[in-house]
């Protein structure tokens, strides 16, 4: 159960990291796609000047594409969209990692105190049967532990995943839309 405990804590913790960031990220993304579409036409110093105070994913995607010059480097900014993507994703591997987890740790538990529970009937005989199914009830307790574990995490990792993959879309459209109308004529 010891290492059940460890896989939740990790679980819930990258996942409680995860909600204020996205969180967070979520609100400064949508003042700078606000302040990014009150410059029209699109002007290179607005763009800068509506990204350069901003530690959201698409100020500092236009930020490293028009670092480059002009006209904008698109390599530079698919770089940097590279990276956002990363640092969105955060920790969330090891809450994969969880699910999977999860769920062998408690069946191997189970299996170790059902090997427990018939050593222990084979050292008392054959008169204490309640001995084997009071320790495999018991053992049993571990499968259900690793499967709630892995169904939280599996449910948040969902979750997480949706909304890291909404804010990357929702980065791809702005900043494809800004650059392309500051390349184009």
């Amino acid at each position: 159960m010891i290492p059940l405990g460890l896989c939740s804590v990790v679980a819930i913790a990258v996942l409680a990291e995860r909600l204020w960031f996205y969180s967070k990220v979520g609100r400064e993304q949508g003042r700078v796609v606000e302040e990014i579409l009150r410059v029209d036409p699109p002007k290179s110093e607005a763009l800068l000047a509506a990204c350069c105070d901003s530690d959201a994913p698409i100020a500092r995607v236009i930020n490293a594409g028009m670092a480059q010059g002009n006209p904008p480097s698109l390599a530079a900014a698919e770089r940097q969209g590279a990276d956002e993507a990363r640092r969105l994703e955060g920790w969330l591997p090891a809450v994969d990692a969880v699910v999977t987890l999860a769920p062998l740790l408690g069946l191997l538990g189970t299996i170790i105190g059902m090997m427990q529970s018939f050593k222990a009937f084979d050292i008392s005989g054959s008169g204490a049967p309640h001995m084997v199914t009071g320790g495999i009830a018991q053992a049993l307790i571990t499968t259900a532990a690793g499967l709630v574990i892995a169904v939280v995490a599996f449910v948040g990792y969902t979750w997480c995943r949706h909304v890291m993959e909404r804010e990357l879309h929702r980065t791809e459209q702005v900043v494809g839309d800004v650059l392309e109308r500051l390349v184009s004529p």
